[in-house]
């Protein structure tokens, strides 16, 4: 009786397997194990690439921040800051702000300051400030940037209070 087709006649495999010794079933059967191991360890080992070049990514990227910052020497001052808090150099492609701070600056500008903050790269641990008013800083401002480094390009939408940081 075949096991396999269900018939009276056993299979040509069956034949030959059921005349096998037993050390030739025993290498079918590892031999099969080994190939399904071998794929669990290649299927394994992509699967912690993939976890690894995630984190040497996270552990190497630009992150540019924005914040308020006040210092009084003598008389209270504001400034805008942008500072790149990451490992790798951050060029700014998109700096959009809402709503509009180039009336809030703190001296007469003869242009606009933080128009171009876009074009600029930060090196990791450099900060580009801006003097504002205080009295004229909005509270909450919402910032769009856009950055990249080598080939990858990060963006970020936030809002923020950045007069938070009371004088």
């Amino acid at each position: 009786y075949s096991f396999l087709t269900g018939t009276a006649m056993p299979s040509l495999f069956e034949r030959r397997y059921i005349h096998m010794d037993t050390a030739t079933k025993v290498n079918i059967v590892l031999s099969i194990l080994s190939f399904i191991l071998a794929l669990i360890s290649i299927i394994t080992v992509v699967i912690t690439l993939r976890q690894n070049h995630t984190m040497i990514e996270n552990a190497t990227r630009p992150y540019l921040c924005i914040y308020g910052q006040s210092i009084n020497p003598g008389s209270p001052e504001f400034y805008l800051v942008i500072k790149n808090f990451g490992a790798s150099p951050a060029t700014v492609t998109k700096f959009e702000y809402d709503p509009d701070l180039s009336n809030c600056y703190g001296f007469s500008p003869c242009r606009d300051f933080l128009s171009d903050i876009a074009r600029c790269t930060f090196a990791p641990g450099q900060s580009r400030i801006c003097r504002l008013d205080y009295s004229s800083v909005p509270e909450n401002i919402t910032f769009k940037l856009e950055y990249h480094s080598g080939k990858q390009t990060y963006s970020d939408t936030f809002t923020t209070d950045i007069k938070s940081d009371k004088i």
